[in-house]
């Protein structure tokens, strides 16, 4: 966010003085407001990780604009790759969190 996004001079210190577990609060709370459900994903590795393969490796990032995977060949772009990969993680954690407790009778 911080590389990606031009400011004026004045607003460069708020930007960067902003840390990103005060903006994951302030999703929290807006999601919890407007009832809609928030989870919280581990995004590590998730622009080096192939979706198809699962192959991670920091060479799967030629460049920051560009994916592609050194086993199985999938290609695109950085961005959309982490999304699928983010995606993915948070249908498994739903998953986890919404499955029936099980009984023990």
């Amino acid at each position: 966010m911080r590389d990606r996004v031009r400011l004026r001079r004045d607003q460069r210190d708020t930007l960067s003085s902003w840390p990103f577990h005060q903006l994951g609060q302030h999703l929290k709370y807006k999601a919890r407001r407007a009832g809609v459900p928030f989870l919280e994903v581990d995004a590590r590795h998730t622009s080096q990780r192939c979706p198809r393969c699962g192959h991670t490796e920091r060479a799967n990032r030629p460049d920051r604009d560009r994916f592609c995977c050194r086993r199985c060949g999938l290609a695109g772009p950085a961005d959309h790759v982490a999304g699928v990969n983010v995606r993915t993680r948070a249908r498994s954690v739903w998953a986890f969190v919404t499955m029936p407790v099980p009984s023990t009778a």
